[in-house]
């Protein structure tokens, strides 16, 4: 089988979806929860982290067009 599928490749794509399907998820939880918070700085975070969410899949959707 390995001489179909690269091994190495598909492990370093499952990965990298791993990792950033569940960043983005948390940085957006992390931002929902600072949003709500009653402190300044907490909404401060909370946008932070929103910006952060949009660059992801902003970056998610440019090097997926791009070819």
């Amino acid at each position: 089988m390995n001489d179909y599928v690269d091994l190495a490749a598909l492990w370093r794509v499952m990965v990298a979806a791993l990792v950033g399907g569940v960043g983005i998820a948390a940085l957006f939880s992390v931002g929902l929860v600072g949003i709500s918070s009653g402190r300044v700085a907490a909404r401060i975070a909370g946008g932070a982290c929103f910006v952060l969410v949009i660059a992801g899949v902003l970056l998610g959707v440019y090097v997926m067009l791009d070819k």
